[in-house]
C-alpha cells in the first residue's frame, strides 16, 4: 500500500495528478486547502492524499467508507468529504502493523458513524466515552482517540488512557504559545462584547509590572461603554502606571508616541457585536495608525460553536496574531472550546480563569486544555 500527497491550484488539478501516478483504482484518502502563512490566511491551492495498492490488479470503483475512488469521481473530479481525523499519512503501528491495517482501521469507524450507530468507543472505556460526550468533544475527535487507544493496544494500562488521551489532543493544538513580549511591545486588544477585554488587559499589565518589573501604559479607546474609561482607570490607579483615552486613530497614533520610552503599551478597546460589521470595521483603522501595533483577539470559553464560528470568522479582518481565552472558569464543555481551538486553528497566547486581577491569568498550555477534556467526572467536580 502506497500513500501519496499531490498538490494544485485546484482540487481538479490535484486529483489528475493522482490518476497520473496512481491510476483510477487510487483511494482518495483526504483533500484540504494550502493556506498563506497567518491566522487568517486565503486558500493559494489543494493537496490530495491518496492510496493505491500496486498488488491489487483489480481498480476499487465503489466509494467507501474511508473515502472515494478516482473512478467513481467521473472526468470531472470535485473534492471528497474526509473528515479532520484522517491523517494526511498513515504509518505503520509501533508494532508493525501493515499500513492498510490503519486504512482498514479508519474505514471501519466511518462506516460506523455513517450507518448511524454512533461514534465508535469501544476502546476508550464506557466512563472515559461519557465524559467526552458530557463535554462535547466532537465525535470525529473521539473516534481519533478510541483509534489511537486501539493501536496503543494492551500496553496501555486502563488508568493511563486519560493522560494518553490528553497527549493525543495536545498534539492537535500546535498553535498553542505563550506571548513573546519582547517581539510584542504594542498590544490592542479586541472580541465581542462582554468577553472580558478590560480585566484581561488589567491582568497582563499586573503580571508585567508586579512580576516582571516592566514600565507599561494602558490607552483606551473605548469611548461607547458607560463606565469602561473609569473601570480602567481605576485598574492603572492600583498598579500605579498611566492610562490614555483615544477616540481616534489619530489620537491613539499620539497617545503612542507619548509613550514611547514604556516597555509596553496595552490598549483596550470596545466590544463590537460579530454581527455589526461596521463596528468591527472601524478598527481596521486603529490596527494601521502606528507601526508595531500586535493585536490579540478575545473570546470566551463557554462561547456555543456557531458563536465562536461567528466572532473568529467576522475579526478575521483584522490582522490577528494570537488569541485569549477568558472565562475558562466558566467553560462547562472543555471539549467543545477544544473543537473550536482546532478547528480555528488559533494561536491562544493566555487563558483567564476567574475575575481577580492579576491573579487569574496564565499562559496558555495544550496540554491543560486538553487535561480538562478527558479529566474524571470526580476530578472536574473537585
Amino acid at each position: 500500500m502506497l500513500v501519496r500527497t499531490y498538490s494544485g491550484r485546484t482540487v481538479a488539478e490535484a486529483l489528475a495528478k493522482v490518476r497520473a501516478h496512481l491510476g483510477d483504482a487510487a483511494l482518495i484518502i483526504e483533500t484540504r486547502p494550502v493556506k498563506e502563512p497567518g491566522l487568517f490566511g486565503r486558500a493559494v491551492g489543494y493537496e490530495v492524499v491518496a492510496a493505491s495498492d500496486e498488488a491489487d490488479d483489480e481498480p476499487r470503483r465503489q466509494t467507501t467508507a474511508a473515502g472515494v475512488t478516482l473512478a467513481s469521481l467521473g472526468s470531472e473530479p470535485e473534492p471528497a468529504y474526509a473528515p479532520r481525523s484522517a491523517p494526511a499519512s498513515v504509518p505503520a503501528t509501533a508494532s508493525g502493523a501493515p499500513i492498510d491495517q490503519e486504512l482498514a482501521a479508519i474505514r471501519r469507524q466511518l462506516a460506523r458513524l455513517a450507518a448511524g450507530q454512533g461514534t465508535p468507543t469501544g476502546f476508550l472505556g464506557e466512563d472515559l466515552a461519557r465524559d467526552l460526550e458530557d463535554r462535547e468533544l466532537p465525535a470525529e475527535i473521539v473516534a481519533e482517540l478510541d483509534d489511537a487507544v486501539g493501536r496503543a493496544g494492551p500496553r496501555l494500562d486502563a488508568s493511563q488512557r486519560r493522560p494518553f488521551c490528553a497527549s493525543v489532543l495536545a498534539r492537535g493544538l500546535d498553535r498553542v504559545t505563550a506571548i513573546d513580549w519582547s517581539a510584542c511591545r504594542r498590544l490592542l486588544v479586541v472580541g465581542p462584547t462582554g468577553v472580558g477585554k478590560t480585566t484581561t488587559i488589567a491582568k497582563l499589565a499586573g503580571d508585567l509590572v508586579l512580576k516582571q518589573k516592566r514600565k507599561v501604559a494602558m490607552i483606551t479607546i473605548d469611548t461607547y461603554r458607560v463606565g469602561a474609561t473609569d473601570q480602567l482607570k481605576a485598574y492603572a490607579d492600583l498598579l500605579d502606571i498611566p492610562v490614555e483615552i483615544a477616540a481616534t486613530p489619530a489620537q491613539l497614533a499620539e497617545s503612542l508616541r507619548r509613550f514611547s520610552d514604556a516597555d509596553h503599551v496595552l490598549i483596550d478597546t470596545a466590544g463590537r457585536s460579530p454581527a455589526d460589521a461596521a463596528r468591527v470595521h472601524e478598527l481596521k483603522g486603529f490596527c494601521r495608525c502606528a507601526p508595531g501595533i500586535s493585536v490579540m483577539l478575545a473570546c470566551a470559553a463557554n462561547a456555543g460553536r456557531a458563536e465562536f464560528a461567528a466572532v473568529v470568522e467576522r475579526f478575521s479582518i483584522l490582522p490577528v496574531e494570537m488569541a485569549a481565552v477568558t472565562k475558562l472558569d466558566e467553560c462547562a464543555a472543555p471539549g467543545r472550546l477544544y473543537g473550536c481551538l482546532r478547528r480555528h486553528r488559533l494561536p491562544v497566547a493566555v487563558v483567564t480563569t476567574g475575575q481577580e486581577v492579576p491573579a487569574d491569568i496564565a499562559p496558555a498550555s495544550a496540554q491543560d486544555l486538553s487535561a480538562r477534556v478527558v479529566e474524571s467526572a470526580v476530578a472536574a467536580v473537585a
